[in-house]
């Protein structure tokens, strides 16, 4: 009777485990799908509670949160039209080179066919009934007939390269034109969107005036502040609950708390509002640190975590939040545009926006804070001493 090697037997338990193990994993990710979306139904609901309260509140912030979202939306596009032309260009770029490879082929095999003409024509127009007719003896006579055929074989085989190599250039040409159209209609939708960008940020800057004008009548510049701060507690607090209830990840990471003093900065830039010092015209203090960056800039996430908010907020703009776990966040402020959602999962130096002025900023930064359960941490003290600082 035959024994199962170890090894074999081995992978028999294994393969019979999974088999085993399937239904249970099934079940296990049905169930994290389903908090999930249970997570992010509390999430949506908190972004339309907010709504609800800010939209209340002055027809220049509802206008300002509208225009702002729209700005974010049209760089949006702006970013992936941007793309598609990169990818175009290329895919032009691929092309032409293709067309020149086959016409410096079709050179070579016209410079052959016109040597095999030249031959054919020293040999005389009816060179195969001119060695039949030959006084050469019979082995010497098929011998040269078969060269013969194995020059004309050669011939036909050429011409036939040659038009194959016409037709592939006749068809390069025409993917070249449709992608130059393409090209085109992508650069004209730009262009578009570029028109809208402007006319988008003409409308923000005189909701803005009519928002700074409003406030100086009303005397509302330091009640404002304070009610913006107790907003965005509010929102952390509200967050943290949620997210209580979150499925944790699959991938073990190392703990955020094991990276303090290494994080990347979110953006370079200059550090002009440093965490303490006082805002002016108040007694509040700065809970994170402004970065002056040109608008546009990418910004990183500065560690592995799940996006829990990503949304407009009075004060703040176009703001990300991300959950690292154990009680931590990261907030990124006063964005242009956002390019993920709550619920994703993004990993340190990945790509989440971009930088801009919303929230009714003049000047193009980033607004960054590290929060521990709910209270503010300095992030100089978090992030790597490579950033340009400034007094303020």
């Amino acid at each position: 009777m035959s024994t199962l090697r170890p090894s074999k037997l081995f992978l028999s338990a294994l393969a019979v485990c999974l088999l085993a193990s399937a239904p249970a994993m099934a079940e296990d990710r049905e169930v994290r799908e389903k908090q999930l979306k249970t997570v992010l139904g509390k999430i949506e609901k908190l972004k339309q509670a907010i709504d609800v309260k800010e939209d209340s509140k002055s027809k220049y912030i509802k206008q300002l949160k509208s225009i702002e979202r729209n700005i974010g939306g049209i760089s949006q596009d702006i970013r992936a039209i941007g793309k598609k032309i990169k990818a175009r260009k290329k895919e032009l770029a691929a092309l032409r080179e293709t067309r020149l490879q086959h016409q410096r082929q079709l050179s070579r095999e016209n410079d052959y066919l016109a040597e095999q003409v030249y031959t054919a024509f020293t040999l005389g127009r009816e060179e195969k009934v001119k060695l039949l007719f030959s006084q050469q003896e019979p082995q010497s006579l098929q011998r040269n007939l078969v060269y013969y055929q194995y020059f004309s074989n050669a011939r036909v085989a050429l011409i036939n390269d040659v038009q194959a190599n016409i037709d592939k250039i006749i068809e390069t040409e025409k993917l070249i034109q449709q992608a130059r159209q393409e090209l085109e209609k992508d650069q004209q939708a730009l262009n578009r969107q570029k028109q809208k960008l402007d006319k988008d940020r003409g409308k923000r800057k005189s909701i803005i005036a009519s928002l700074d004008q409003q406030l100086k009548k009303q005397g509302g510049s330091l009640s404002r502040l304070e009610d913006e701060a107790v907003q965005l507690q509010n929102l952390i607090k509200s967050i943290q609950e949620i997210f209580v209830d979150a499925p944790e990840t699959e991938i073990s990471r190392r703990a955020f708390a094991e990276l303090k003093g290494k994080l990347a900065w979110p953006v370079k830039g200059k550090l002009k509002r440093l965490f303490g010092r006082n805002k002016p015209l108040s007694n509040l203090r700065w809970q994170g640190v402004m970065i002056e960056a040109p608008g546009g800039s990418h910004v990183q996430a500065v560690s592995h975590g799940r996006i829990a908010f990503a949304d407009w907020l009075r004060g703040l703009g176009n703001l990300i939040i991300i959950d690292h776990g154990n009680s931590y966040l990261s907030l990124y402020g006063h964005n242009e545009s956002l390019f993920k959602s709550a619920g994703e999962w993004v990993d340190a130096g990945e790509v989440i926006s971009s930088i801009g002025s919303s929230g009714g900023q003049k000047k193009p930064g980033l607004y960054f804070e590290i929060r521990k359960k709910g209270k503010p941490q300095n992030p100089t003290g978090w992030c790597k001493a490579n950033n340009k600082f400034a007094s303020g």
